[in-house]
């Protein structure tokens, strides 16, 4: 089964003497570990909102916490206790806190697979993070509108892959303090904005932008556009 790990940032975080580049060596040389880059500061990030029919697009991330998404990491996991694992043995689960996400599969048709790449160099310079607005009009994006959205973004070269998440009741949350694991139920933050899925998306911050702007996801919720940063390999 595929997860996500969120890595994220904490302010009661403690100093972490694990080396990063061998958990990925590690994981990866077992096969568990698809993919996972870093991503550059949240201070970094735009957000787009769509609301009555006006494309809205702000400076900073949509969601208001101390904790911020770091990078992420995509598993192919025998089970949620292989992947909680894989997160605790992660230098962030002392230096930050990691949320498990579990990938829930959606077919858009024909036409709609994400664009394969391998090795950790992003294959998009971006990361668009889609989160729920309570505070959003009620709406229903209609799957049809989801998958020529995805079309186009796939013939444009803007779209090239993207995982829907199982809601934030299902997320694990793995931290270390003092030498203990702790694992509790929940996301990385105490936010009513949480994420329901990633899309990875290519081409300059404008053109990044405009495409995002015709997500029918940011007509009830908001997607946080993240740079990469490149390979660090």
């Amino acid at each position: 089964m595929k997860y996500v790990l969120f890595i994220a940032t904490d302010p009661a975080g403690e100093r972490a003497e694990e080396d990063v580049e061998a958990w990925v060596e590690k994981w990866n040389g077992r096969g568990v570990r698809l993919e996972g880059m870093p991503l550059k500061p949240v201070g970094e990030t735009a957000t787009v909102c769509v609301r009555g029919g006006d494309v809205l697009v702000t400076d900073g991330p949509f969601a208001e916490t101390a904790e911020w998404i770091a990078g992420y990491d995509l598993l192919e996991a025998a089970d949620l206790d292989e992947a909680i694992e894989v997160a605790a043995s992660h230098p962030m689960a002392t230096a930050g806190r990691i949320e498990i996400r579990p990938v829930e599969p959606v077919d858009h048709g024909p036409g709609t697979d994400n664009v394969p790449h391998e090795g950790d160099a992003p294959a998009s310079r971006f990361l668009a993070i889609v989160r729920t607005d309570p505070a959003a009009p009620p709406h229903t994006p209609d799957p049809a509108a989801v998958a020529a959205w995805v079309r186009d973004g796939l013939a444009s070269g803007r779209y090239l892959g993207g995982e829907h998440l199982s809601p934030v009741e299902d997320a694990t949350l793995v931290r270390r303090r003092g030498g203990e694991l702790l694992i509790t139920d929940g996301g990385y933050a105490d936010v009513a904005e949480w994420v329901t899925g990633i899309v990875f998306v290519d081409g300059d911050r404008d053109q990044a932008l405009e495409y995002v702007g015709r997500c029918p996801m940011a007509r009830s919720g908001a997607v946080e556009l993240r740079e990469f940063w490149g390979d660090l390999g």
